[in-house]
């Protein structure tokens, strides 16, 4: 298993944290365009009037049909999501924030998921875990595929 980082909390949130060598404006079109979207978080994405819609194949939890709705947007550096799994049975959709801020090598994506404690104890922790995996897996494929840009 892999080590805590600083930011996660076990069963609450995950806090990750990438650099990309790009300027802020052109990692916003990484966390906002279906079709590069599909190139490093979800195999499939569409995106809808109320936020996102992402299909993955994993089976650990992590994967499925996912829907997004856009809680708060800013432009070139903020998105934030009610983020949930409507075939989970979830109570309550996650919150999900993409953050982007100036880098000495081009910029910084924050993640911030949040709210893995209002599912059931049985699976919150699995969750948790597939998630803060995910999410690492993602950033280095986001990270890979913008190097060259």
């Amino acid at each position: 298993m892999e080590k805590i980082r600083q930011g996660d909390i076990p069963g609450v949130q995950i806090r990750t944290r990438q650099v990309l060598s790009l300027l802020p404006a052109q990692a916003w079109d990484w966390i906002t365009a279906a079709h590069l979207l599909e190139q490093w978080l979800a195999s499939e994405v569409t995106i809808t009037d109320k936020g996102l819609e992402l299909s993955s194949p994993e089976d650990d939890g992590s994967g499925g049909l996912e829907t997004a709705n856009t809680l708060d947007k800013v432009q070139g550096r903020l998105w934030v999501l009610a983020f949930t799994r409507p075939d989970s049975g979830w109570p309550a959709p996650m919150r999900l924030t993409l953050e982007l801020a100036p880098h000495p090598e081009g910029c910084e994506l924050s993640v911030l998921q949040e709210g893995f404690q209002q599912l059931s104890l049985t699976v919150c922790l699995t969750i948790w875990e597939a998630y803060r995996r995910r999410w690492r897996q993602a950033l280095s494929r986001l990270a890979t595929a913008t190097s060259g840009t």
